[in-house]
């Protein structure tokens, strides 16, 4: 299983799915970034005070280790706790490679595909990704974005894990 990124369809249920993006649309106030750039779609774990959300988040994030674990042949853990994202008309996201010293594998779960553009930019093709999916990939090395959201919102939960040294 060596290619440039791992597909897993069906990463997540509709009904959990529907329940984050609920969860977000009503708390938004509670966006917040370090970054300016992301402040306004960025929900974070430790803002979250919704004991069922914190649950439905730490079981994807130990679903992505298993995977990551066996396609990349690792062991590893979640290096930062995890975000919801919500990506509204006219965001994007320029080319970049997720380059951490820290970690070395990016996951990117789509609770929804019911959005125009906000495709996703993945070394040099464009992808439109199906709901409930999740994107897994080795951090460092593949570039990737996210195009100009045309019409309605992107939600994602995007995480990256650690290697844990034996």
């Amino acid at each position: 299983m060596s290619s440039v990124y791992h597909i897993i369809d069906n990463f997540i249920s509709e009904k959990d799915s529907q329940d984050l993006i609920t969860f977000f649309d009503k708390n938004d106030h509670l966006c917040s970034d370090s970054e300016e750039r992301h402040r306004h779609r960025n929900l974070h774990y430790d803002l979250i005070k919704d004991k069922k959300i914190k649950d439905l988040l730490d079981y994807y994030c130990l679903k992505n280790i298993i995977f990551i674990d066996h396609i990349f042949k690792a062991k590893t853990k979640l290096w930062n706790k995890m975000r919801l994202c919500r990506w509204k008309k006219g965001d994007s996201m320029a080319l970049h490679i997720d380059k951490n010293i820290d970690y070395y594998y990016s996951s990117l779960l789509y609770l929804n595909d019911e959005y125009e553009g906000g495709e996703l930019l993945f070394n040099t093709e464009v992808m439109k990704m199906k709901k409930f999916s999740c994107i897994i990939f080795e951090s460092d090395i593949h570039i990737h974005g996210v195009k100009k959201i045309l019409k309605h919102k992107r939600y994602t939960i995007p995480s990256w894990y650690q290697k844990i040294n034996e």
